[in-house]
């Protein structure tokens, strides 16, 4: 790991912290130095996530506030840090939880001082030099330059105002940018505008071929028809920031927003989804926190789910049109969170009875409320694991499979080869023994009927292979 010079006791109060430690008194400072550590600790190794970086040149620049070539002149650290303990009304240094300091630790920055060459856009061509920030690399997603390398920089402007760029820009050494900087190029002295362009079409959607869509900026509203593959395009844009409607369906507040840079491309989409709130509560009346509600389709499709709030309170989105139900366990059986049988609105078991949500593709908001049925009862399975020779398998893992494949309760067996699983009565599980590892070997799935009555077993790993790897692999 890269080092960051800290430096928390001036040298004034190293004598005092000497005496401290050895009179056995705990050292203040120190605190402030662990937290400090950690938390800097923690910044550096957080994992960097992307969306991945622009495709094309065109993309890129059209996210970028800036695009230019330039040669690593020099990299420096950020200053060390110095976090110093309040003094009491004596004088004194101390910290403690209700007295210390409150400290805010900025994600540390590299600055990037760089000689600009071919400049795209935001950059005055006549400028010489400039300095990008970059973070550390590995977990907090920054660039690794290195001084005297010539490089295309694709940077943004970030909370500062400063521009910044990391690994998840188009930002490449020059030696492996020619596309890059040909479009430079070709493109240096165009104006600053940009393309814009809208998809309303993605797999299992169709695409709203001839219809109108409008990019609205500044009270400016430019419209463009959607061809047959439902795309609409928006030329010659001047770089700013766009909300995109569709015509037919007026302006509502979901609709996407994106700000668009001169000299770039944007392809955006145009989600039309049907909004589902409401609230959970229990028979008693109380608000259900902490419930998974689901939707799946009526062919049988899977479907998404949110977890209600600690009001009880759920939102849900549809994107495809199609015919939906409602309700909780739809997609997976009980769980601890919710140990209750397959439940749809209205409020039944009964597929045949419950609501079907119709959503013609046209976005609106709908409210349902759900009232949850009484929890499922538990039943105890328990049992051994042997090996083919009789002896007992210990640490082999047992789990507990529904019929959506979903692992729903796993154990590991004992040094007599047993095992306790508490389950939930009324619902089927299969179950499976396993010792994994190279040379795996499992036991024949033992199918498990609904009930309620405890129940034992006694499974012997006879097959090889790993039976329980098998059906998570499978899963649908």
């Amino acid at each position: 790991m890269d080092q960051v010079g800290v430096d928390f006791l001036p040298f004034a109060a190293s004598r005092r912290a000497e005496a401290r430690r050895q009179a056995g008194r705990p050292d203040p400072t120190m605190l402030v130095r662990l937290v400090v550590a950690v938390l800097l600790f923690s910044i550096r190794v957080l994992g960097c996530s992307c969306a991945g970086p622009a495709t094309t040149p065109c993309s890129g620049a059209g996210i970028s506030a800036a695009v230019f070539t330039g040669k690593v002149l020099e990299i420096a650290d950020p200053p060390p840090l110095i976090v110093a303990p309040r003094s009491n009304n004596t004088g004194r240094a101390y910290a403690s939880r209700q007295t210390a300091a409150p400290t805010t630790l900025q994600r540390p920055l590299r600055a990037v001082r760089l000689s600009v060459g071919e400049v795209l856009t935001g950059v005055d061509a006549s400028q010489k030099e400039i300095e990008i920030l970059t973070g550390f690399g590995g977990g907090d997603c920054g660039y690794p330059f290195q001084v005297g390398t010539e490089y295309v920089i694709y940077a943004y402007k970030n909370s500062a105002g400063r521009l910044e760029t990391g690994i998840c820009s188009r930002t490449r050494p020059l030696a492996e940018a020619a596309e890059d900087v040909k479009y430079i190029r070709e493109m240096s002295a165009a104006p600053e505008t940009g393309e814009l362009r809208v998809r309303t079409a993605f797999p299992g959607i169709p695409g709203q071929r001839g219809a109108t869509i409008i990019a609205e900026r500044q009270g400016q509203r430019d419209a463009a028809v959607a061809n047959s593959a439902g795309e609409a395009v928006f030329s010659g844009l001047p770089a700013g920031e766009y909300t995109i409607h569709a015509a037919s369906d007026g302006d509502l507040p979901d609709d996407p927003k994106v700000e668009l840079h001169g000299k770039g491309c944007l392809d955006v989409n145009l989600f039309r989804y049907l909004r589902i709130t409401g609230r959970v509560i229990t028979r008693s009346g109380v608000p259900a926190s902490r419930i998974q509600v689901e939707f799946r389709s009526t062919d049988d499709k899977f479907g998404d789910g949110r977890v209600t709030d600690a009001d009880g309170k759920y939102e849900l989105r549809i994107l495809r049109p199609g015919e939906y139900y409602l309700g909780i366990n739809l997609n997976h059986t009980a769980t601890r969170d919710t140990p209750y049988p397959r439940w749809l609105l209205p409020g039944t078991e009964d597929s045949a009875a419950a609501t079907k949500i119709d959503f013609s593709g046209r976005p609106e908001t709908r409210v349902y409320d759900l009232i949850l049925p009484e929890p499922l009862p538990e039943r105890a399975v328990d049992g051994v694991v042997v090996r083919a020779d009789g002896q007992p398998a210990v640490r082999s893992a047992v789990t507990a499979f529904d019929a959506f494949r979903n692992s729903a309760a796993q154990a590991l067996t004992d040094s007599s080869g047993r095992f306790v699983l508490h389950l939930f009565a009324g619902i089927a599980y299969q179950l499976h023994a396993v010792i994994p590892g190279p040379e795996a070997v499992s036991a024949l799935p033992a199918d498990i009927q609904p009930g309620s009555n405890p129940l034992s077993l006694r499974l012997v790993l006879s097959q090889p292979g790993n039976s329980a790897y098998d059906v998570m692999r499978s899963r649908r």
